[in-house]
């Protein structure tokens, strides 16, 4: 591709192009909700398995009656329709997007339609589904497009399937690596200038061989561009979201339970790269708790609470495990309601994920006031500690008396011996000044060490030994008293 996206000029849409095109029904969650001219479909690509055809065709087709054999609609929408199509020219199945006959006529739909057949052409990705040929009717309109069929499940099937399962560890990194290679797939897009801004789970296709693509680009913006479907829509069409509406004459595009606050009062001049980073969040938001971030009962609710930027953390929606922490404020930082708190770009959001799939994240850290007993002598361990900041000292009550053992600082660790061999703890330990700790529980660090179990093994056996020793020299000092 030998021009920036943000600079090539694509059939623009005509003056007049301010109808409304809705869906019938839109749902809070699932649905993208278009309230202008552009396209709206979700789509889910899943069809059954082909017939392999290895016959070479005598001659080329020379129309598209020819060329083209219908096999069944897939999906449909508020635009258009994708069917699966067989090519008798190539000999392969593919994906063919159809504009509806009755939006056909509408002003600027066949050219915004034109315009997510080229977006997506151009963005020449491993992770974005390629676009192979365009359509046009007898007056030279664009009215479909042919892209490559995707075997597979959504995203959302597959969190759907994990949680039912059960989400452990395992499963959380295996969706992870499905969540980085969809990074790489919306930055390559913000390298050429296109924001997507319809980032969901629905949009995102996982293939029967583990490849990843991210769909629908049918509401994709060019930076630094502008379509006239997008500076005005008619407040009176909006019918029940009239009172949100009312307040600004601004388009409202993308789907509601998803979507950032700066799109949900369309503010068209703030959608940028930050408006995806709340996507991608939104994302991992529903890989965390299996559901968006905005979940609602209706579309307005949703955007009512995008607008409000309320979004619950996930250790709150998910109560029956304890989730990764590090991941947990990964998102949430993701989804900060002003862009400027979110990561700046893909790249920064994608290597906070990969930092924590090596290691650390599924460990929390306590803010603690000086005089705090953070453990007790004799009791059973349910963690270990190490000390970010501030000083803690360690000490034994054994016979009454208190016995100073050691002073700790930044970088030290306590508690690591009776976590592992689950021992009563032979030492309490108190802060004294404000100290900030790194809380290592047996089942985080049983993530962390989950893909070395080697290493769980080297460490418990030296803690064993370890505790075996201090029996002994303490059985060898009580004997010398």
């Amino acid at each position: 591709m030998g021009d920036d996206l943000a600079t090539r000029r694509v059939v623009p849409l005509g003056p007049e192009g301010t109808a409304v095109m809705r869906k019938e029904s839109c749902a809070a969650e699932g649905d993208t909700l278009v309230l202008d001219v552009e396209p709206a479909e979700s789509v889910r690509l899943v069809p059954a398995e082909p017939a392999p055809h290895t016959l070479r065709s005598p001659a080329v087709p020379s129309t598209p009656e020819e060329r083209f054999e219908e096999q069944g609609e897939i999906g449909r929408g508020g635009m258009g329709s994708v069917h699966r199509v067989f090519d008798r020219a190539i000999l392969r199945t593919v994906a063919e997007k159809r504009l509806h006959d009755s939006v056909r006529m509408l002003p600027g739909a066949a050219a915004r339609f034109l315009e997510e057949a080229q977006i997506t052409g151009q963005l020449d990705h491993p992770n974005i589904v390629p676009v192979h040929d365009i359509g046009v009717d007898d007056g030279g309109a664009v009215t479909r497009f042919s892209m490559k069929l995707v075997r597979g499940k959504t995203l959302k099937e597959l969190v759907g399937q994990a949680h039912a399962d059960g989400l452990g560890g395992a499963r959380i990194e295996a969706l992870l690596q499905i969540f980085l290679k969809l990074c790489d797939a919306v930055a390559f897009a913000h390298s050429r200038g296109v924001i997507h801004r319809d980032l969901k789970p629905d949009n995102v296709m996982v293939g029967s061989h583990g490849q990843v693509y991210l769909m629908d680009w049918g509401i994709a913006r060019l930076k630094g561009g502008s379509r006239p479907s997008d500076l005005h829509v008619n407040g009176q069409a909006l019918g029940n979201l009239g009172p949100i509406q009312s307040e600004r004459s601004r388009a409202v595009v993308g789907t509601p339970a998803y979507m950032a606050p700066e799109q949900a009062e369309g503010r068209l001049d703030d959608i940028d790269e930050r408006t995806d980073v709340f996507g991608l969040g939104a994302i991992l938001y529903r890989i965390l708790t299996n559901q968006a971030p905005h979940a609602a009962k209706s579309s307005e609710e949703a955007i009512l609470r995008s607008l409000a930027g309320e979004v619950t953390p996930p250790d709150q929606v998910v109560t029956e495990m304890r989730l990764p922490p590090g991941l947990c404020r990964i998102a949430m930082t993701a989804l900060a309601k002003e862009p400027a708190n979110r990561y700046q770009n893909v790249e920064l959001l994608q290597r906070a994920v990969f930092d924590f799939l090596h290691g650390g994240g599924w460990f929390r850290t306590l803010e603690l006031g000086a005089g705090t007993i953070i453990v007790r002598e004799g009791e059973r361990p349910d963690a270990a500690y190490i000390i970010n900041s501030g000083h803690c000292e360690a000490y034994t009550g054994a016979g009454g008396e208190k016995r100073s053992l050691r002073v700790m600082g930044p970088g030290e660790a306590f508690g690591e011996t009776s976590i592992f061999t689950d021992q009563p703890r032979t030492a309490s330990v108190v802060a004294l000044d404000d100290v900030e700790v790194m809380e290592i529980t047996l089942d985080a660090l049983e993530q962390e060490c989950g893909r070395r179990s080697w290493m769980r093994t080297f460490v418990t056996a030296l803690a064993q030994r370890f505790l075996d020793a201090h029996r002994e020299l303490d059985e060898l000092r009580r004997g010398s008293e």
